[in-house]
């Protein structure tokens, strides 16, 4: 039976799409970036299988878990997907625990609870997960480690993880990741992600992100070789 229109996919998506992949994100700008690149780019599974939708959020409306969560209910009530369709939570542990109070196991058993939510949350913010595609998280030292965990400020505008991130990329980071850097390495990043889950958490508890999770299956599947 053919899908109903949904205004959310972008001109030129994939509308017969088998399997839509909805996220809603935390950041505004980093984190919807890189997966629109990644969706207009070759390492993407173009077959026509599926489809991502990025939703915007409102500009009266907070970034922490809950409205990021909000965001993805709202649009599974306005929209009729189907029950194959897949809704994403992309988000960071920060501080949100320590100062804010927010429960990260109650986020788990809501999205449990929910028809196809799925969490993916890095630790301490998205810019772990870009920095696995450049470096694996063992071949720093436990005190550099240690200062990415806490990533404080180290001036108004950047983090001490901004500052490895801009060091390894040579030229600084403005938060807009670059496709041309990281796309070609999302595959070492994947491993790098899950080699940091060994435990199969629900969600990071030291260093690491689930995003791989979602990559793995948006990812072009290599062709066999003959």
């Amino acid at each position: 039976m053919p899908r109903e229109p949904i205004p959310l996919i972008r001109q030129g998506g994939f509308l017969e799409a088998e399997k839509l992949f909805i996220l809603s994100y935390e950041g505004k700008v980093s984190e919807k970036k890189y997966f629109e690149d990644f969706r207009k780019s070759e390492f993407f599974n173009d077959s026509g299988l599926i489809e991502v939708i990025s939703l915007k959020r409102p500009s009266d409306k907070g970034s922490d878990p809950i409205n990021v969560k909000k965001l993805l209910q709202k649009a599974k009530r306005e929209y009729r997907f189907k029950k194959t369709d897949e809704f994403w939570l992309i988000i960071d542990r920060d501080d949100w625990e320590t100062i804010h109070n927010h429960d990260f196991s109650s986020l788990v058993e809501d999205c449990n609870a929910e028809k196809n939510f799925f969490l993916a949350m890095s630790n301490p913010c998205f810019e772990i997960w870009l920095i696995l595609h450049l470096k694996d998280i063992n071949d720093f030292t436990d005190e550099e480690k240690q200062n990415i965990i806490e990533n404080k400020k180290i001036n108004a505008s950047k983090n001490y993880i901004d500052k490895v991130l801009g060091d390894l990329l040579g030229r600084g980071y403005n938060k807009r990741p670059n496709p041309k850097i990281f796309l070609p390495k999302i595959k070492i990043a994947i491993e790098r992600a899950k080699a940091l889950n060994s435990d199969d958490e629900d969600y990071p508890k030291y260093i690491g992100s689930h995003i791989y999770k979602l990559a793995e299956k948006l990812i072009k599947e290599e062709n066999p070789t003959a």
